[in-house]
């Protein structure tokens, strides 16, 4: 019975117990602790983690063991391989309270919490990372190979560090989690609409274990693959807004952005994961454990971009330009739409781009507990490796065809829409090669940890227990980069001339908005023509033989130790009511190490142009870093209680920051007072480079939260929280005297600024399990989240050493975020409908530069580009026809809304969109088993 009623949950049943509620857990040391399942997989509370059976169990087991954590954390979990109703971790994540993604190329990433991207990633509590980053993507993971998800937003002393937002501890499985032989497993076809692709995706584990003369042995073997064929479609025009002069129109003095843009972004993409455990208990006081993890990412994108810039720029590439049929919006002097004629010929490029990351972690350790003694040990070894070559061929029209554009269309959900009179994009002949560029990257990272965890019970007066650890790990990392360019418009060679093969490009738009007249296809160098013919390619624009050679300036090689001891107290008090929360302190001393080039540039003495010296330049650097944690639970009654939390928390500067290299130009003016062209206001030498002596950026934080249990399984949750962060990492350029190269502006992050993020989270959460309604309605539950985000940053101004007065939004962080979720469960059936919202957000600053706009704002302010809300619906259903068997579907972006952009360009807030994009829509059928 229980086995039958365990395999009834699916995939839907439990994305909506748990991925829109927090649930709350405490972890009594570095090391994940080893949860014994029985065979039926009845829900058990290990104290830091929910165990997944079906919806009401396992709202049932998370208010539990919210009511017992010492930590504020979010846990998904799932006890049947498969069961999240996403493919990718990353997507997971987002259905939870106080969690942000960014959505595009057929998957969420770039998660944060809180509105903070500082956020560390660890797998089985050890830290990992990609490549040369300090963090691993956390869309690299499957889905299906995930035990559980835990999201950390207050930490403890006995936690690897994580970063100023919080934590993402990824937990594989173990085979001690299950009683004997297990074979599970999953398959399912998916659909994306706007490429049209179908992809397989599928996940094996096998695993078993044995009472033997020397004690319980597991082994565990999981592998996974998944696959992306996505297609993102979008519509962009230039931020650069002009204003039209009485030698272009009739009309003149009217603003319009300088140019619009067709980008279809596409790819393939799949993710291999295998990852395999042994465990082996002799005794019933001690484990002995390995594991490994390879994690592969393969991407084979092929983007395309077809930019139509209106203004003239030289006699070579156009003529000049005529307005006609000009339509002003209602009441402003911004352009609606026109018809060009004449003016700059429409180019773009054809981009193949071939990535791969290889990431392995191989690593062991034993756990002891006897009486009131519990010691844990950890060593384990990381490898990863990243590397991408990218190849363009840049192209332009062989001629200037009539141009209609409308730049905010009524009829293709605003932004701009535009087409070609009598030009025909499937002509070869109409195409003209422009360019090749390329771009080689290689960054590898390795790394040596090694922890030691130990906690003693006292379990007499208000102590309960005492914990200490030390922990080291040595970390390098390793950049090499180079990129080339040439341009050979000038030999007017045609795609037929070229060494590829061509194609009529897959439509994009596949949801509308192109208003009518929007190419949707264009005549295309197939990518992998390109990389195939890239030998010939290179001697027709005149690159020497082989692959693009490494940049010198974007070479570094660092090294990174640190060295962490811990201790923390568990206290019960009772004041009238139960009072209990840890008090701990963590130290982590850091020591880098940090290899790179300058480069420098003087004129020639003889006048035989600039010579160029490349200098090896080391820089090393020391800190420490003290990071307390306070928390305390006021138990008021039962079903009542509050939790408040202070800690610390930092982010180290990433390793590209840190390089040391430097790259100075050669004076704008003439230096030599004697000269009479002397210029001493230009009289200074530009550079740019990192910064090896950047700190970490800390963070103070404070947690209040109110919790109540109205049923055993429903409740409602208010948190506040508020983080105080210091040392935000921004470019600043700063005018200096050297002694020997004279007045140098300089330009590299730099420490600084302050900022603040604080705000409320409420969660609530139940079945209809009242008495009063009839039994089919009691199979009906809800969840629901929201969270609001106050937030604001210092922001430097360009060439200038002071901040931006106030505070200014920060960047990828919206005011509202909510989920709410509708489900239904029987035993053999469960639907599931969720949608998720975050409100209007700054994306990024950039500067404005509109000189011809009289209001214009000026140098050095920044105008920030926002991005509207946006909602995402998704839907899944499972039927379960056999207790070990359940055919699931899935549904995601049903909606299909556009995310849409815009940009002020003066100060009286007038602006133009910028950007509107469409995002996949995907549906997968498949089946999961498990005997």
């Amino acid at each position: 019975m229980r086995a039958s009623i365990s395999l009834c949950g699916t995939t839907s049943a439990i994305a909506l117990a748990l991925l829109s509620q927090p649930a709350m857990g405490q972890t009594a040391s570095e090391t994940p602790e080893q949860q014994k399942l029985p065979d039926d997989q009845v829900p058990v509370a290990s104290g830091n983690e929910i165990v997944v059976t079906g919806v009401r169990q396992s709202l049932e087991t998370a208010q539990a063991i919210k009511r017992n954590a010492d930590q504020i954390v979010d846990v998904i979990a799932a006890e049947d391989i498969g069961k999240l109703p996403d493919i990718t971790a990353s997507a997971s994540l987002a259905r939870i309270a106080g969690i942000q993604v960014t959505r595009n190329a057929g998957t969420a990433q770039n998660v944060r919490i809180r509105g903070l991207p500082d956020v560390s990633t660890t797998y089985n509590g050890r830290s990992i990372f990609t490549g040369s980053g300090r963090n691993v993507a956390i869309q690299d993971f499957p889905a299906a190979s995930v035990a559980r998800l835990e999201v950390y937003k207050s930490s403890t002393a006995n936690l690897v560090e994580p970063g100023i937002a919080g934590q993402v501890n990824v937990v594989s499985r173990k085979p001690l989690d299950f009683k004997g032989f297990k074979l599970a497993g999953s398959l399912n076809m998916r659909h994306f609409t706007q490429s049209g692709d179908v992809d397989w995706n599928g996940n094996l584990l096998i695993s078993d274990r044995w009472d033997t003369g020397i004690g319980e042995i597991g082994v565990l073997l999981n592998g996974n693959l998944a696959y992306t064929d996505f297609m993102d479609s979008i519509r962009q025009q230039s931020q650069v807004i002009q204003v039209a002069q009485p030698s272009q129109t009739d009309s003149p003095g009217f603003r319009f952005p300088n140019s619009q843009a067709i980008i279809i972004n596409q790819g393939h993409r799949w993710r291999p994961s295998v990852n395999a455990a042994v465990q082996w208990r002799p005794s019933g006081d001690l484990e002995l454990y390995a594991d490994g993890l390879f994690q592969g990412y393969r991407g084979r994108d092929r983007n395309r971009n077809l930019t139509s810039p209106l203004l003239d720029t030289g006699a070579d590439l156009g003529g000049p330009i005529r307005f006609e049929d000009v339509v002003l919006e209602d009441g402003t002097n911004q352009a609606q739409g026109f018809t060009a004629v004449g003016g700059r010929r429409p180019e773009g490029h054809n981009d193949a781009f071939n990535a791969n990351t290889n990431t392995y972690q191989v690593g062991g350790g034993a756990i002891y507990n006897h009486d009131r003694f519990h010691a844990s040990t950890d060593v384990a070894y990381s490898q990863s490796t990243y590397w991408y070559d990218q190849a363009n061929i840049d192209f332009a029209f062989a001629r200037t065809p009539v141009r209609d554009v409308e730049f905010d269309s009524n009829s293709a959900d605003g932004g701009p829409i535009f087409g070609f009179r009598d030009f025909n994009l499937a002509d070869p002949e109409n195409f003209v090669f422009r360019g090749l560029y390329e771009h080689r990257h290689v960054s590898k990272g390795h790394d040596v940890q090694a922890r030691l965890h130990l906690q003693y019970d006292i379990g007499a007066g208000f102590l309960e227990n005492i914990q200490a650890g030390i922990r080291y790990d040595d970390r390098t990392s390793s950049v090499r980069d180079g990129t080339r360019y040439q341009n050979v418009e000038a030999q007017h060679i045609l795609y037929p001339e070229l060494p590829v093969s061509l194609y009529n490009t897959t439509p994009g738009f596949a949801f509308g908005g192109t208003g009518g007249i929007l190419p949707r296809t264009w005549i295309s160098p197939r990518p992998e023509s390109i990389f195939e013919n890239l030998g010939e390619l290179r001697d027709i624009v005149g690159f020497p033989e082989g692959p693009t050679p490494y940049n010198q300036l974007n070479t570094f090689d660092a090294n990174e130790k640190s060295y962490t001891g811990y201790a923390q107290v568990k206290y019960n008090v009772d004041i009238g009511f139960p009072v209990d929360g840890l008090i701990g302190l963590r130290a982590v001393r850091t020591e880098d190490r940090l290899d790179g080039i300058s480069r420098n540039v003087e004129p020639d003495p003889a006048g035989g142009g600039d010579v160029v010296t490349f200098t090896p330049v080391t820089d090393r650097n020391g800190f420490t870093d003290l990071l307390p944690n306070f928390s305390a639970r006021l138990k008021f009654r039962d079903d009542l209680q509050l939790r408040a939390a202070f800690t610390k928390t930092r982010t180290r500067a990433a390793f590209g920051q840190l390089n040391p290299s430097l790259n100075i130009a050669p004076p704008q003016g003439v230096c030599d007072a004697d000269s009479p062209n002397y210029d001493p206001e230009n009289c200074v030498r530009t550079g740019s480079g990192g910064n090896p002596d950047l700190s970490p950026i800390t963070s103070d934080n404070y947690d209040l939260s109110l919790e109540y249990y109205f049923a055993r399984t429903g409740s409602l949750t208010l948190a506040l929280f508020r983080h105080d962060v210091t040392g935000f990492i921004s470019s600043f350029s700063a005018v200096t005297d050297d002694p020997e190269l004279g007045r140098l502006r300089i330009t590299r992050p730099e420490n600084g600024g302050k900022g603040r993020l604080q705000g409320l989270e409420m969660s609530f959460h139940t079945f209809f399990d009242l008495q009063v309604l009839p039994k089919w309605a009691r199979d009906f539950g809800v969840n629901a989240n929201y969270t609001y985000i106050d937030h604001g940053s210092e922001l430097p101004p360009e060439g200038l050493g002071q901040y931006l007065p106030g505070l200014q939004p920060v960047a990828g962080v919206s005011k509202h975020t909510f989920n709410v979720a509708g489900y239904y469960e029987t035993r053999t059936f469960s639907a599931r409908l969720a949608y998720h919202y975050r409100s209007r957000f700054v994306f990024n600053y950039t500067r404005v530069n509109n000189p011809g706009l009289p209001e214009g704002p000026g140098p050095g302010i920044v105008s920030p580009v926002m991005q509207d809300g946006r909602g995402i619906l998704d839907f899944s259903a499972g039927i379960t026809p056999q207790p070990n068997v359940t055919i699931a579907l899935n549904m995601s972006n049903l909606l299909a809304t556009p995310l849409s952009r815009d940009r002020a360009y003066d100060q009286t807030g007038a602006r133009f969109p910028t950007f509107v994009e469409y995002l996949e829509r995907t549906v997968s059928l498949g089946v999961r088993f498990r005997f």
